[in-house]
């Protein structure tokens, strides 16, 4: 099987040729560059089919990264990768840029942490144990709350970001490369199964993204409306009856996010004295990582605060290591841990971190 990996979504443009079969590249070239690739991208690419000895209709799929990256960048890449697919009849495999950046990291003697520069004063980050597997997905944190997300073993850092992240945490300097190689990433699309429409960009900073978003307090009237929406985002969804029995007691609290009038999520809290509890947030599917979430957690603590609550406590299955990593990055701590909390049969609980944020 013969794969083309590209890349522009960073500083560089960068094209191989990998034959997984016999677990070798057979031609690569990468031209560093902070603009300039929608020009560079097609005659690099032909340079380095040509290099390899071999025709585009020999190529049995095209790898590509879908960001996060420059805007621009990300977007020429997929543009071409999709017009070669296309043409081509193959699929075409996205792989987002922090994992191709991972996969420059060969020595596999810690975990690794890529840290690319976002701008401003955050980074785009994301972890990954040993053997290149993803255990945080890609996330944008700012380089002041990093230290809350950072696995505690010692790990390699790569990324534009590394010497930032290293300048005040302990881990040590990854060997491998800062930006996306083709010749390094071409071997993750050889064990990845071709989705069925072709891959999206990913875009993380929430300026591209925001939707407008306003934050309501519900009563019990609204149980049916929170028992739907929950049933969107978990597998085992509470129903209405809870809902109403839980908005019944003493100080719990429902606050609804809208967009244009329209339930984009929930975050359901209790108080008690001078803590309070998340009991359940969640956003519904067609509107994550659209600044929905971060509405509702303000809102949450602009309630809190002014009602003097000290202490803002949530539950986090111990393998939620996305869930963990965004927590730990808004500034909560783990505290405690409750055994066999999540599960319904003995055979198939689950470890629950408790994670606390003084407010």
């Amino acid at each position: 099987m013969l794969i083309l990996a590209l890349d522009t979504s960073m500083a560089a443009c960068s094209a191989c040729v990998y034959d997984a079969d016999a677990g070798r590249v057979l031609a690569a070239n990468l031209v560093p560059m902070d603009k300039g690739q929608a020009e560079a991208l097609a005659p690099l690419a032909g340079q380095t089919m040509r290099e390899a000895g071999v025709v585009f209709k020999s190529l049995s799929r095209i790898a590509v990264t879908t960001g996060p990256g420059t805007f621009t960048g990300v977007r020429i890449g997929l543009a071409f990768a999709r017009g070669l697919g296309i043409s081509l009849k193959v699929p075409v495999i996205g792989i987002n840029s922090l994992h191709a950046i991972a996969a420059n990291e060969k020595s596999g003697s810690h975990p690794v942490i890529v840290a690319s520069d976002a701008r401003g004063n955050d980074i785009y980050y994301a972890t990954f144990d040993s053997a290149g597997h993803e255990l945080t997905p890609p996330a944008i944190v700012n380089l002041d709350d990093i230290g809350r997300a950072l696995p505690t073993q010692t790990c390699l850092v790569l990324g534009t970001a590394a010497a930032s992240v290293l300048k005040h945490h302990q881990h040590l300097r990854g060997s491998g490369g800062d930006l996306p190689v083709a010749a390094n990433f071409a071997r993750l699309a050889a064990h990845m199964e071709p989705a069925e429409n072709p891959p999206q960009p990913l875009y993380l900073r929430q300026p591209d993204v925001k939707l407008p978003v306003t934050c309501s307090t519900v009563g019990k009237t609204a149980a049916k409306l929170l028992s739907e929406i929950h049933g969107e985002c978990f597998s085992h969804p509470w129903n209405e009856a809870s809902f109403a029995e839980l908005l019944s007691s003493s100080g719990t609290i429902a606050i609804v996010a809208l967009n244009q009038h329209v339930p984009a999520g929930f975050v359901l809290f209790r108080k008690a004295a001078d803590e309070a509890e998340i009991l359940t947030i969640c956003t519904r599917p067609p509107f994550r990582q659209k600044g929905v979430a971060k509405a509702l957690m303000h809102q949450l603590l602009h309630v809190l605060v002014a009602d003097g609550i000290k202490s803002l406590f949530i539950e986090v299955a111990a393998s939620n290591r996305p869930a963990l990593a965004l927590y730990a990055a808004s500034g909560f701590e783990i505290s405690g841990h409750r055994k066999n909390y999540y599960g319904r049969d003995a055979g198939q609980r689950e470890d629950a971190h408790i994670m606390r944020k003084v407010l």
